[in-house]
């Protein structure tokens, strides 16, 4: 700014700048400072109008001068649209990555546990009652390959097996043993999940499941 023959500077020195100039010369600096660390015309998001205006396309909003539109790109309101931007490019690369997962491993990729089945292991089963008149079953399963942390067992209902059920069933699991289930000998109720328990014998190789249940009213 040239600040010489002002009212009220002295010689040698600079003039007194009225507030407009200060206030020109302010936004100026502003805007070379903004401009420094932004390429505006490499921003994929601006469009200069043929009345010299800019266009944010991302947010949707028209600034008078360049000088605007720059500190608007340093506002909240731009900012926060580029995140959601970013996160919506980011999810549409992910559905397109052939099933992966972000920079992970989709779950189509990862390749199923393989085993040779060796039969159906040898079982005891006896029926019991308990002291409220519940009736219930006790197994024992002898799994003398199984060598991973614990055997499993699952109840079905006639709904999710096509094997003829008159109420439900359970299945034991351990591989590399078949699957194996047992008819509960009665429509029911409910089961009394407070009294069915399982436990593993890392030992013996036997595991153990118990349960109760209600004669259907």
């Amino acid at each position: 700014m040239d600040y010489q023959n002002r009212v009220g500077s002295k010689k040698g020195s600079g003039g007194l700048a009225s507030a407009e100039d200060t206030d020109k010369h302010r936004k100026e600096r502003l805007r070379q400072l903004l401009r420094s660390n932004i390429n505006i015309e490499s921003d994929p998001y601006v469009v200069r109008t043929r009345t010299g205006q800019y266009d944010c396309k991302l947010c949707l909003t028209t600034h008078v001068n360049e000088s605007s539109y720059i500190s608007h790109t340093q506002g909240k309101r731009h900012q926060l649209s580029l995140m959601r931007r970013e996160a919506e490019v980011s999810k549409n690369e992910s559905r397109t990555d052939g099933g992966n997962i972000g920079n992970g491993v989709g779950i189509s990729s990862i390749p199923k546990r393989k085993y040779v089945k060796i039969g159906k292991p040898g079982y005891k089963v006896k029926k019991t009652r308990d002291a409220d008149e519940h009736l219930g079953l006790s197994l024992e399963i002898a799994m003398k390959e199984f060598n991973r942390v614990k055997p499993m067992y699952t109840i079905m209902s006639k709904m999710e097996t096509t094997t003829p059920l008159k109420g439900q069933c359970i299945v034991i699991s351990g591989e590399p043993y078949e699957n194996i289930g047992f008819d509960i000998p009665v429509e029911l109720e409910g089961f009394n999940l407070g009294e069915t328990w399982d436990y593993w014998d890392q030992d013996s190789k036997l595991y153990y499941v118990q349960l109760t249940y209600d004669r259907a009213s």
